[in-house]
C-alpha cells in the first residue's frame, strides 16, 4: 500500500486527534483499525495538499462491494505492528467483487488477476499488461475477441474474414492463438481444437505481455490473452439488444442478472446471444447460438462459489482456402483476381458445436489467508469440409483442388488451486502465493480425403459433381496431461516499492495412438521458469519497473530419427514506466523489451524431411500503451509498437537474418470517443478510430512484401431518453469497421494469400432497466 507523506504543516489538532486514534487502536476490531487508517492517510494527503491515492491503486489485496447479511460475526486477526503499517481500505461488507468494479471511469482499469493472480493493482504488476473492458466492447461493438484486441499494443490480428473459426493473432511477434488463450486463468484447447469465445460473455479481456509460464505453464513467449467470463451481478441489470447490418446480418442478444433472494445469498446471471448472417465471401455464413448461464452462492461473508456454463453453435466457412498469391499480391497473367473471389465449393458443412461448465471458489479462511480453487471442463466439436486448393497450374488460371473431410473432438479438463497469505512484518507487506494447477485433454481426430473437381480461378463454375472423401489419410487419439507447482512472493516495502518474484516446475506428458499405423508415441517433458520484477512507486503516479521472465511449450510430435522434440522456451527482459495518477482517470505503459524464443524448429540439411531444433527467433523494441478519461464523457485508447523481429539462428542460410514472415515492424492505433453531458447535444456522442499496420513478408527471404495498410473505424450512438423519459435505458448506436472499404490482406504465404475484411455497417438498439 503506497505511503503518504508527513506534512510538515499538520496542525497541532490533528496531529493529537492521531496519537488519541494510535492509543485506543489495539482495542478496536479490524473494520475500524482500517478505517481510521484510511482516514488517517486522507488527512495526510489533505494537510500536504495532495489528494489521497486511489484505493484499487494503493492495496495489493482486492477491492470488493456489497455482500449478503453475515449470519454471525467472526473474530479477526490484526496485522502486527499496527500503528506502523500503511493504512488500508475500510473493511467492506464482502469480499466478493466483479471486474466490473475493478474498472475506473469509461475504459480505465485499475486492477487485474492476470499479472500475478492476486488482483494487483496494474501500476504494480512488474510487466505490461493492459485491459479492455466492458465498456470499450461496448463503444466499439466487438463481434469476436480479436475485434476486442485491434486497438491493444504487441497484437497484430491474423483472422482472415474467410475462415473465422478461430481468433488468430501475435504477442510481440510470437503466434498465440492456441497456447496464448485462457479463459478464467484456465487454458481450454488442445493440440488442433480451439474453443472460440464469444465477446458478449466476456466482462473484460485482459492481456499480458512477455513470457508468462510461471503462473500458467505451457505458454508461447510473447504473452497471453486472458479472457474474463460475466459474472452474476449483486444488483439488479437487465439488457436487450437488437442489431442489424451487412451482409444481411441480423442479431439479437440479452443479458440479465441480480440477486435471487432479498439477503442477496444467490445471485444469476443468463446472457445469450442468436444470429443468422452471411459475410463478404459467397455462400459463407456466420451463423451462431450461445448461451451462458451463471450461479453465485455466498453464503457467508467470506465464502463465494460461482457456477459458469456456456454452449454455443456456429457455421463458418473452410479453413484454408487458397486464393493465390498471382493475382493477388503477385501480377497474374490473366489479370487481376476479384476482391472476394470465392475458390472452395458452397454448400459443405463447417460448424463447431462446444460448450463448458467449472466453477470458482474462494474462501478467507481469516484476514491473512485465502484458498481458491477453479476448474473447467471444455468440449469441442469442430467439422470440417473443404475442397481445398493445392497448387495453381501454369496457366495461371486452373485451380488444382483436392477433397478434405476432418473432425476434431476435444475435451479439457483444467484447475488451479491456490492459497494467498496477505501479512505484514513491521510496516512491510507481504503477499504470498503457493498453487498448483493440473490440465488433462483429450484430442480424437481423423482426416479423409477424395478427389475435386478443378476449378478456373476467373470464372469458377460451382456446380460441377464432386466426390466423397473416402479415403484415410490420419486418424490419431491423443492424451496430454500438465501438472504444475508454483509460488509467488510479492514484498512492499517504504510504501513505495514492489517486489514480486516467482517460480513453477512443470511435468508434461503426452500419448499419441496412430490409429491407422497402430503405433503409440509418448513424449514426457519438464522445465522450471521463473520471474523476477521491480517497482517504484512515486507520489506523483510514476512508476519505472524492471523485469525478467521466462516460457515452455512443449513441442509434440518426434523427429524424422523418432526422437521426441524439446519444448520452445523463451525467456524476455523488459524496463519501462507505467503512470496512473490519484484518481485512475488514466493509465499508461511505456516498455522496452528483449525476447528470445529458443528451440525452433528449421529444416536439417542433410534430410529434408527432417526437421531440426537449432533455431532462434529474437523480439526486441518498444511499446506505448495508453488509455484516459481525461474528462467526463471522453475516452481515448492510443497504442504504439516498433518490433525488430530477427530469425537469429537457422538451418535454412535464406531466413537467418530475416523477418519471420507475416510480422510487421510496426503497428499503431488510436481511438477517441465522446459523449455530450448536457446541452441540446446530451446524450450524443461519437467515436472514430485508426489502425496502422506495417509491411510484413510473404516469404521466409523477405522477397515478397506485403503492403502496409490504415483502416478507419466509427460509431455515432444516442441516448434516447434525452428524448423522452419513456425511451429511458434505450440507446441507438452504429458502428463502422473499415470506414473507407480498404482492400488489404492479412497474411500471405509464397503462394497464396488472405484478405481482410471489408466495411461493414451494424446498427444496434439496446434498451436496459
Amino acid at each position: 500500500m503506497t505511503t503518504q507523506p508527513r506534512s510538515a504543516e499538520l496542525t497541532a489538532s490533528r496531529q493529537q486527534a492521531l496519537r488519541r486514534s494510535r492509543k485506543y487502536a489495539a482495542s478496536l476490531p479490524m473494520s475500524a483499525l482500517l478505517l481510521i487508517g484510511a482516514v488517517a492517510d486522507d488527512a495526510r494527503a489533505q494537510a500536504a495538499g495532495t489528494a489521497p491515492t486511489s484505493p484499487a491503486v494503493s492495496a495489493l489485496p482486492a477491492v470488493v462491494v456489497s455482500a449478503p447479511k453475515q449470519s454471525k460475526p467472526k473474530r479477526r486477526a490484526t496485522p502486527p505492528t499496527v500503528t506502523a503499517a500503511p493504512a488500508a481500505l475500510p473493511r467492506p461488507t464482502s469480499r466478493t467483487t466483479t471486474a466490473r468494479d475493478a474498472d475506473g471511469p469509461g475504459f480505465v482499469a485499475r486492477t487485474s488477476t492476470t499479472g500475478t493472480k492476486t488482483n494487483t493493482p496494474l501500476i504494480e504488476t512488474p510487466q505490461s499488461i493492459s485491459v479492455i473492458n466492458r465498456q470499450q466492447m461496448d463503444a466499439q461493438n466487438v463481434q469476436s475477441v480479436t475485434d476486442a484486441l485491434r486497438y491493444s499494443a504487441g497484437v497484430v490480428a491474423t483472422t482472415p474474414a474467410i475462415s473465422q473459426r478461430f481468433d488468430t493473432f501475435s504477442i510481440r511477434g510470437f503466434d498465440a492463438s492456441s497456447s496464448g488463450i485462457l479463459r478464467d486463468g484456465l487454458r481450454g484447447t488442445t493440440a488442433q481444437a480451439w474453443p472460440k469465445t464469444e465477446p458478449y460473455g466476456l466482462e473484460r479481456v485482459e492481456v499480458l505481455r512477455g513470457p508468462s509460464s510461471v503462473l500458467y505453464g505451457q505458454n508461447a513467449p510473447g504473452g497471453l490473452v486472458n479472457l474474463i467470463t460475466k459474472r452474476p451481478l449483486d444488483k439488479p441489470f437487465h439488457e436487450v439488444m437488437l442489431q442489424g447490418g451487412s451482409f444481411d446480418r441480423l442479431q439479437g442478444q440479452f443479458d440479465l442478472s441480480g440477486p435471487i433472494d432479498k439477503d442477496g445469498q444467490f445471485l444469476y446471471r443468463l446472457t445469450g446471444l442468436a444470429r443468422d448472417s452471411n459475410t463478404q465471401f459467397k455462400a459463407i455464413p456466420d451463423d451462431k447460438v450461445f448461451i451462458a448461464p451463471a450461479f453465485t452462492w455466498r453464503p457467508d461473508i467470506d465464502t463465494t462459489l460461482t457456477i459458469l456454463t456456456d454452449y454455443s453453435h456456429e457455421k463458418f466457412g473452410p479453413p484454408r482456402p487458397y486464393i493465390p498469391i498471382q493475382g493477388t499480391l503477385l501480377p497474374n497473367k490473366n489479370g487481376q483476381l476479384p476482391r472476394n473471389q470465392f475458390l472452395d465449393q458452397p454448400g459443405l458443412d463447417n460448424d463447431r458445436t462446444q460448450y463448458s461448465a467449472g466453477y470458482l471458489f474462494e474462501r478467507h479462511l481469516d484476514d491473512t489467508f485465502t484458498m481458491r480453487s477453479n476448474f473447467r471442463y471444455g468440449h469441442v466439436d469442430l467439422l470440417t469440409n473443404t475442397a481445398s486448393g493445392m497448387s495453381l497450374a501454369a496457366d495461371q488460371r486452373t485451380l488444382n483442388r483436392a477433397l478434405y473431410q476432418f473432425r476434431i473432438v476435444g475435451d479439457t479438463y483444467a484447475s488451479d488451486n491456490q492459497i494467498q497469505a496477505d501479512w505484514w512484518m513491521g510496516s512491510t507487506q507481504f503477499v504470498s502465493l503457493a498453487g498448483v494447477d493440473y490440465r488433462r485433454s483429450t484430442e480424437d481426430y481423423y482426416l479423409n480425403s477424395g478427389r475435386a473437381p478443378s476449378i478456373d480461378i476467373f470464372n469458377p463454375v460451382y456446380n460441377q459433381p464432386i466426390g466423397a472423401a473416402t479415403t484415410a489419410s490420419a486418424s490419431t487419439w491423443q492424451t496430454s496431461d500438465q501438472i504444475g507447482i508454483y509460488g509467488q512472493q510479492q514484498i512492499k516495502f517504504d510504501g513505495r516499492w514492489v517486489l514480486s518474484l516467482g517460480g513453477r516446475q512443470d511435468w508434461s506428458n503426452t500419448a499419441t495412438d496412430n490409429r491407422l499405423k497402430r503405433s503409440t508415441a509418448t513424449q514426457d517433458d519438464k522445465a522450471f521458469t521463473y520471474r523476477a520484477g521491480l517497482v517504484y512507486l512515486s507520489d506523483v503516479g510514476l512508476a519505472p519497473y524492471i523485469g525478467y521472465s521466462t516460457s515452455f511449450s512443449p513441442v509434440l510430435g518426434t523427429d524424422f530419427y523418432g526422437q521426441p522434440y524439446k519444448p520452445t522456451t523463451g525467456r524476455q527482459a523488459e524496463i519501462g514506466i507505467k503512470y496512473q495518477p490519484a484518481g485512475a482517470t488514466s493509465f499508461v505503459t511505456m516498455s522496452v523489451f528483449d525476447l528470445y524464443q529458443e528451440n525452433v524448429q528449421t529444416t536439417d540439411p542433410n534430410n529434408s524431411l527432417n526437421r531440426l531444433q537449432v533455431g532462434e527467433v529474437r523480439s526486441r523494441g518498444f511499446e506505448l500503451q495508453g488509455v484516459a478519461n481525461p474528462i467526463a464523457g471522453l475516452n481515448l485508447v492510443a497504442s504504439y509498437t516498433h518490433a525488430e523481429l530477427t530469425v537469429t539462428k537457422s538451418n535454412t542460410a535464406a531466413e537467418l537474418g530475416n523477418r519471420p514472415t507475416g510480422l510487421p515492424a510496426d503497428t499503431a492505433s488510436l481511438w477517441g470517443d465522446y459523449t455530450f453531458q448536457s446541452g441540446p447535444l446530451a446524450g450524443f456522442g461519437a467515436g472514430v478510430g485508426t489502425r496502422y499496420v506495417g509491411e510484413s513478408f510473404a516469404d521466409s527471404a523477405n522477397t515478397i512484401g506485403v503492403p502496409s495498410y490504415v483502416l478507419f473505424d466509427a460509431a455515432l450512438h444516442y441516448d434516447l431518453g434525452q428524448l423522452h423519459r419513456d425511451l429511458k435505458g434505450m440507446r441507438l448506436a452504429v458502428n463502422a469497421t473499415n470506414l473507407t472499404n480498404k482492400q488489404y490482406y492479412v497474411s500471405c504465404s509464397a503462394t497464396s494469400c488472405n484478405a481482410g475484411f471489408d466495411r461493414s455497417v451494424i446498427a444496434s438498439l439496446r434498451y436496459r432497466w
